[in-house]
């Protein structure tokens, strides 16, 4: 992961280039009263911090016991995050280079935490009215009532046909990390920190559900080489939860990643779980990004023929989802062992030297290894060069170039004899009337511009969200009137647990299906949407920027310069031998991720999922009581052999899906106003900003020229040879940025 780092070091040495040429402009009269130079150099001093402040994030995922935490330790090369048999992370731990070894744990809000319980009681039997309402796990008589809630769970309805019930180990862990964490949580969210000697105590947390319960973000800070400044590793919770609130924690960090590694245990193969999830990251379009690994237990297979076995059926069932997936298979524990070294404990050096004797099985996972770790580091490499370097290098090169013109235009000046004095002033004068021409017909056409691409987004957005051209709406009626509520799981119990219990297990078990589906089929659709109106916005403004790239220079005509003593060094390059490949190296029109890291623009949060109300309990319990009073009045006059809750419960069921559905459509009107207002216009009135601003850039190097041409006139001669030696040597300097700019650029895409 260190491959990138030349590029850093290129980019400094060419900023700093920059500043210097900057500097040395100032010192030539009348050029240091130009805004634009201090705008420049204010933009290139940013660049360094810029860089450094941008990540690169990986998402190790997989589902439990696939070693994740133990790929991650060999990725860092120390026991940093806790491993082992089961479940052992139990929230996703982010992991960054730092000056010294510091854990920052975010606490939930009480709020938070409430509200996260008060999900897991909705529609559960409560003898107080509005109790679940008003539920404080920090009142004792509530931490009775959850203790009662989970212990009927527990007794009665423990497991679910895709396991144990999420809601038992989420009030399970509230409960027993209550008296761990009461003293430490707040009103508001609270960072606790973990730093030297007391940094291993992360650990009581990020292997604990029960105080993991209470913790909302980790991010570990380690100190040593192993992790590059702009590198963020997270260690994931296992994916095959049956909360699908986890799996969508898991998938909000991955569609924030740029790189995803998923981590197969070679002792079990590719899972059902595994599949279900690669569908889930397949729909959300993130399977170019992905690396697979084979995470090899050396002890589980007899042979290396075994191991490759194992790899070939998982590499052919992974083709099923992608065409070529990139598997590579090797020992992440024996990759760690190995970066431990001398520190390995005694029982750990034993397996070590045992799995040494399997000279065949290490030496082909310890290959695998290497081109895996090669193919990270080219795919790192990109990553930072796309995110981090393109668009500075892309910036450097426009303020190049201009500032090469307004050279240009001094170096004409100083070297005009008297007669050419008068036809400089009508060339200045034709390219200065240029410059305001073009500035006028620049900030008229950009409101004209921006109006009809907000007209556009938001009619994209109607034809999404109201027209429902996404089939969003369709879908989720479609799927809440499909799904059914099922009484067969509880039929035997209906009468020892009562009414209110068994509508309570069935809500539960509706949401915990509605709340999967809403994740693999509407939020995929989501994002593309909004990815594709980012697109759109980001190519509006591109072609802007297109219609404006009118040299100034060709509106009139050029003053003449004596290329054969003052070669010029901007000249249309060979694009048949360009590396940037006929890349417009102008600059990008717009850095949409740049500004919302500005902004603090956030998507508003998805949702899409059945809500508690007290008019749908009080309506579905209506319907149960009159359907059941029907069925009992009907057996008691004999128009029935016998009497069933089933009916009943039918129509229970038919009520909660309606208010669901009632519910989901206005969540849906709610998010689309949201994404409008609160997102996408903010976000095209600040990138509107930022154009504007990189455009006036560019013309205001001539808005002096006048003044500047006259002072220069009125120089000595050898006043004139000084700044012209100057000049000379600006130049130079200037061609060696756009050399040193283009070659870096060659070196990266060859």
């Amino acid at each position: 992961m260190t491959t990138h780092i030349p590029f850093l070091k290129n980019i400094e040495s060419i900023v700093a280039d920059t500043i210097s040429v900057l500097e040395m402009m100032e010192k030539i009269p009348h050029m240091v009263e130009d805004t634009a130079l201090a705008d420049y150099k204010k933009n290139c001093l940013k660049i360094p911090d810029q860089i450094q402040s941008g990540l690169i994030r990986i998402a190790v995922v997989g589902v439990i016991k696939s070693g994740k935490s133990t790929f991650v330790n060999s990725m860092v090369g120390k026991e940093l995050v806790k491993r082992g048999a089961g479940v052992v992370t139990s929230i996703t731990t982010r992991i960054r280079k730092g000056k010294k070894n510091e854990a920052g744990l975010l606490l939930k809000s009480w709020d938070e935490i409430n509200n996260d319980l008060k999900k897991s009681l909705e529609m559960f039997p409560d003898d107080k009215q509005g109790k679940i309402d008003t539920f404080d796990v920090r009142r004792k008589n509530d931490r009775a009532y959850l203790e009662r809630v989970y212990e009927t769970l527990v007794q009665d309805f423990p497991v679910t046909p895709e396991g144990v019930r999420p809601e038992i180990h989420l009030i399970q862990n509230a409960l027993e990390g209550y008296n761990a964490c009461k003293d430490l949580v707040g009103a508001d969210e609270v960072e606790i920190k973990f730093s030297s000697k007391s940094f291993e105590k992360h650990k009581e947390f990020t292997s604990d559900p029960a105080r993991a319960f209470y913790v909302k973000d980790v991010c570990l800070k380690v100190f040593g080489r192993a992790i590059e400044p702009n590198i963020e590793i997270a260690d994931c919770q296992g994916a095959d939860s049956t909360d699908p609130a986890q799996l969508a924690r898991i998938v909000k960090y991955m569609e924030s990643a740029n790189l995803i590694i998923y981590c197969i245990s070679s002792r079990t193969g590719l899972r059902q779980s595994d599949m279900g999830f690669l569908r889930v990251i397949k729909s959300l379009g993130l399977l170019e990004n992905i690396l697979f690994v084979t995470n090899c237990d050396v002890t589980e297979h007899e042979n290396l023929a075994d191991l490759k076995n194992v790899e070939s059926i998982i590499h052919k069932e992974l083709g099923f989802l992608t065409s070529d997936p990139r598997l590579y298979s090797f020992s992440a524990l024996y990759d760690l062992f190995k970066s431990i070294g001398p520190r390995l404990s005694p029982r750990n050096a034993r397996q070590f030297k045992l799995w040494q004797a399997d000279g065949e099985m290490i030496e082909y996972c310890s290959d695998n290894s290497q081109v895996f770790h090669k193919m990270l580091g080219q795919m790192l490499e990109k990553k930072y060069y796309d995110l981090l370097l393109s668009n500075h290098m892309e910036r450097i090169r426009m303020m190049a170039g201009e500032l090469n013109k307004k050279i240009d235009i001094f170096y004409t000046l100083l070297s005009s004899d008297l007669n050419g004095e008068n036809k400089a002033r009508l060339q200045v004068k034709g390219i200065q009337e240029n410059s305001f021409r073009l500035k006028s017909i620049v900030d008229n056409s950009i409101q004209g511009a921006v109006s009809g691409l907000t007209k556009e987004i938001e009619a994209n957005l109607k034809k999404a969200f109201v027209r429902d051209s996404l089939h969003i709406r369709k879908k989720t009626s479609e799927f809440i009137q499909q799904t059914p509520m099922d009484i067969e799981p509880y039929r035997k119990q209906v009468k020892d647990q009562g009414f209110k219990q068994i509508l309570y297990l069935m809500f539960q078990d509706f949401k915990r299906k509605l709340d999967l589906f809403t994740l693999e089929q509407i939020i995929p659709e989501v994002r593309t949407l909004i990815e594709a109106q980012e697109k759109s916005i980001a190519g509006y403004f591109q072609s802007l920027l297109d219609s404006y790239q009118i040299d100034i220079f060709t509106l009139s005509n050029h003053m003449q310069v004596d290329t054969k003593s003052f070669p010029d060094f901007f000249s249309k390059r060979d694009t048949q031998k360009d590396p940037m490949k006929k890349k417009d190296m102008g600059f990008t029109a717009i850095d949409i991720q740049g500004i919302k890291k500005i902004l603090g623009l956030r998507l508003p949060t998805t949702i899409f999922s059945a809500k508690y109300t007290t008019r749908m309990r009080a309506n579905a319990l209506t319907g149960l009581g009159i359907q059941s009073f029907i069925q009992l009045f009907s057996s008691f006059m004999g128009r029935h052999d016998g009497f069933s809750f089933t009916p009943g419960f039918r129509r229970a069921g038919a009520k909660i899906k309606k208010e669901s559905l009632v519910s989901i459509q206005h969540q849906i009107d709610e998010y689309h106003s949201g994404l409008n207002t609160m997102y996408f216009m903010p976000l095209i009135q600040a990138v509107t900003r930022d154009f504007k601003e990189k455009i006036h850039q560019k013309f205001s190097l001539y808005e002096s020229l006048t003044e500047d041409m006259e002072i220069l006139f009125s120089l000595k001669q050898s006043e004139k040879n000084i700044q012209l030696e100057k000049i000379q040597e600006i130049k130079g300097k200037i061609q060696c940025i756009i050399t040193e700019v283009d070659t870096c650029c060659a070196d990266f895409f060859t």
